[in-house]
């Protein structure tokens, strides 16, 4: 424990949750019980459905109260009311994207039963953060102001504000644009294979874009501003396997999703129980629905689809710049709406957000700007939502995978196996049909086909039932990698069944299986996880909590014998190449090879887009000098290079064994004269680390200490099972994409799945549960949440009942 942390304590006391006795609380409409284990996890027991979801957020307002603040106040653009001048670019972001203003109109759209849901659970939030807590939290002491008042409306915009940060295609989309105005087209087609093979024509855009370059950084740094509260992230792992292929004849189903590394974790652990339902598992803080876990017949788990369902489109605006140009050349009037941002410590700020038909103005405005860009999404649409509230309830994989026909927000590959043995797959998330383009750059808004024609019908998303390998994995690759585009995260017999069951569906229609999207992750992940699911049967939980902490280099093995191969002209080269040729291909925190080959990939990865892309190049390798750090880009680039580095082509290098040797030796000499003289000191792990960031406190000299957590040393990189990705632009800084959480479940007792987060289930530094499942993590151990009533109360280290008031 730190000096700060000590003084910290003495100066503002524990302030932890009242967890023991009694309270009179305004919402639930019987006496409900919660019960603690002894890592701080609630096991709820309502008399009605709406107490259980009461009661869940009334456990996450005491344990995760600044947390949700920080996401409510981010939500309404009103961060700056809070912390000053600092939140200015959220807010305005915030703003112009609309969240609070979507979900306003989406809540009139849901059904009674949900509605009603949401409401229990936005009301046990405001119950927890207030008299669930003897003094407020520390964020609230030290910044001020009382902790804020919650409704059904702020769980739909933080829902859309994580449609937004775990998007995988409206950040590249800008990416591409900042390249092609830098670089032109041609480097964009040479360093986007995925551009170039949709044989994207970046001219239409930049002739349209180029007014709009001067304000392109100001959008940048709003969006950046937002990603420092809310950092996105780019990863996950689930996988099934099938009671053919385990030791106890049940499948397993295996689910560790991967978000930037935040103190606490975006993750809270719960069991609640009520008649209608029952559940465990895992909820997205501010969400009151399991999105991991298991009602004691079924399991799930989830990744991040990456389909696209959102667009930007170039605005072509009028003299005015309050009206756009539609397709009869005409020009018509937009909705503006004045908005007023309350600043601490100084005046108010007043904004125009500006509508156009196809959606709202996200860039700055300014009197002489022709051109701006605007956003169209279905998570903005004032659409139905199931999902989750249904599923819950699900005694089959049809049954389950029908509740998410309305699920207009984050699109996820759900995972799901029962213990009748049922398996299954479901791509969800809605998703618009196109009149023309793939969505790769901003489009002209006043093209004729710049327009959405309805949904994909929901029975014509990527689904499949009862592997016929006896497994089956997801890790952010491309589903339809099975039919013949890109890798393949499928097995040959998967991706056949899968086939034919799609084009069975309609075939007399002239309409093509839907388009997807493009920004994907490479597929190395899923490959490492399939080729140790096929290696074998006799599957326990405890190989799959192995497989997940697994960190094989595919990379480096496709390209192995081509480095070891090259003849070295320095020292430096040579001690480079002496390393690698004894390394195992293992990216372990204790590996000085794993940090030679790290480093080498990226510096091979800038001197590639330095060639074609000499003003843009870190916007190319996913970073743009600041602003938009998170763009898949970064999450292509290794694969892109490892196949450059195999096909050598013309027109990069003078020679591309001589660029590598080069890059190798550069490697090794700066470790040695940044890191230490030798080997010994070059460790992986220990020199790229991993710390948990208190999204408002982080980088704060005084508080960063006491509100994050670690550094810590770190096994991994982007492209291993166990994720630890690192930026190429900064491969050394901290890792800002992880497991925030590795779940097992067996089918065979739900029982005995396991859990653990990295960190705890409290985001209070002086809780005993803000850190006490880090050391679990690190050392790939993990709990039990207890299911039977006579081992939660067995486990229960705090009782608490809530009772109605009045």
């Amino acid at each position: 424990m730190s000096f700060t942390h000590l003084l910290l304590r003495l100066l503002l006391g524990r302030r932890l949750p009242n967890t023991r006795g009694e309270l009179r609380v305004r919402g639930p409409s019987a006496p409900v019980t919660i019960r603690r284990d002894s890592h701080g996890i609630p096991h709820i027991d309502a008399e009605t459905e709406a107490d259980a979801y009461f009661a869940i957020g009334f456990c996450q307002g005491q344990d995760r109260a600044g947390q949700l603040e920080t996401l409510w106040r981010v939500g309404r653009g009103r961060l700056s009311e809070w912390v000053g001048p600092g939140g200015l670019g959220a807010d305005r972001m915030s703003l112009r994207i609309g969240f609070r203003l979507a979900a306003e109109k989406q809540i009139v759209a849901l059904s009674e039963s949900n509605r009603k849901r949401l409401e229990a659970f936005a009301a046990g939030i405001t119950q927890g953060n207030t008299t669930g807590l003897a003094k407020k939290p520390h964020e609230f002491a030290i910044l001020g102001r009382e902790p804020s008042a919650w409704d059904a409306t702020d769980i739909l915009t933080i829902m859309k504000l994580q449609s937004f940060t775990l998007a995988s295609n409206w950040d590249v989309e800008l990416a591409r644009l900042r390249i092609v105005l830098a670089d032109g087209p041609e480097a964009l087609l040479a360093l986007d294979p995925i551009a170039a093979s949709f044989s994207c024509d970046p001219k239409g855009s930049v002739t349209e874009a180029l007014p709009f370059g001067s304000q392109l950084n100001e959008l940048s740094e709003e969006i950046k501003a937002l990603q420092q509260v809310l950092p996105p992230g780019a990863g996950s792992n689930n996988w099934v396997i099938a009671g053919s292929r385990t030791v106890s004849g049940k499948p397993i189903l295996a689910s560790d999703p991967h978000l930037a590394p935040t103190a606490p974790a975006p993750w809270y652990l719960a069991h609640a129980r009520c008649p209608e339902w029952e559940a465990a598992g895992a909820m997205l803080a501010g969400t009151p629905t399991f999105s991991i876990g298991h009602n004691g017949f079924a399991a799930w788990g989830v990744t991040a689809g990456l389909t696209d369902n959102s667009d930007l489109y170039l605005e072509t605006l009028g003299p005015d710049g309050r009206s756009a140009k539609e397709a009869d050349g005409s020009f018509a009037p937009c909705e503006v709406r004045r908005e007023v941002i309350r600043v601490k410590g100084q005046p108010d700020e007043t904004m125009d957000v500006v509508v156009t038909p196809r959606g709202l103005i996200i860039s700055p405005l300014a009197p002489d700007l022709s051109v701006a860009l605007s956003i169209k999404a279905v998570w903005l649409e004032p659409l139905p939502i199931n999902g989750y509230f249904g599923a819950i309830t699900a005694r089959s994989f049809e049954e389950f995978r029908h509740c998410f026909n309305e699920w207009p927000v984050l699109p996820l590959n759900v995972l799901y196996a029962d213990s009748n043995g049922g398996t299954g797959w479901q791509l969800i998330g809605q998703l618009p049909r196109r009149a023309a383009g793939h969505g790769l750059l901003p489009r002209p808004a006043h093209l004729p086909d710049s327009v959405w024609n309805g949904m994909v019908p929901f029975d014509e998303m990527p689904h499949l039932a009862d592997f016929p390998a006896g497994y089956f994995a997801t890790a952010n690759n491309d589903p339809r990698a099975g039919f013949g585009i890109g890798d393949s995260g499928f097995r040959q017999a998967d991706a056949e069944k899968c086939r034919t069951e799609l084009s069975s569906l309609n075939p007399e229609s002239p309409i093509p299986n839907p388009f997807l999207g493009t920004d994907y992750c490479d597929s190395y992940r899923v490959q490492s996880i399939t080729d140790a699911l096929a290696s074998r049967e006799g599957w326990t939980v405890e190989d799959c909590l192995a497989l997940q902490r697994n960190v094989r280099s595919i990379p480096w093995e496709e390209i192995r014998d081509i480095v070891l191969s090259l003849v070295p002209t320095s020292t430096e080269a040579e001690d480079a190449l002496e390393l690698l040729r004894e390394w195992d291909g293992q990216v372990d925190s204790e590996s000085p090879a794993a940090c030679v080959f790290e480093l080498f990939m990226a510096e091979m990865c800038a001197r590639t887009a330095k060639v074609k892309a000499p003003k843009s190049w870190k916007t190319a390798l996913g970073d743009s000098a600041g602003p938009l750090e998170d763009c898949f880009f970064a999450d292509r680039r290794i694969g892109f290079l490892v196949r450059q580095i195999r096909e050598q082509p013309a027109g990069w290098f003078m020679s591309w064994p001589a660029e590598m040797e080069s890059a190798l030796g550069e490697v090794a000499r700066n470790l040695r004269h940044n890191v230490g003289p030798g080997p010994a000191f070059w460790a992986w792990g220990h020199l790229r680390q991993l710390r948990l960031e208190h999204p408002l406190f982080k980088n704060h000299g005084l508080l960063g200490p006491a509100f994050n957590l670690g550094p810590v040393p770190c096994s991994g990189d982007t492209n291993t099972i166990s994720q630890a990705g690192a930026r190429p632009t900064s491969p050394t800084g901290f890792t800002h994409n992880m497991a925030n959480l590795r779940t097992v479940f067996d089918l065979a007792d739900l029982s005995k799945s396991r859990f653990v987060l990295c960190g705890g289930q409290s985001g209070n530094p002086w809780s005993d549960h803000h850190a006490d499942l880090l050391p679990l993590w690190q050392a790939g151990e993990s709990i039990t949440i207890p299911w039977l009533q006579a081992e939660v109360i067995r486990a229960s280290r705090d009782t608490l009942r809530l009772l109605p008031m009045g």
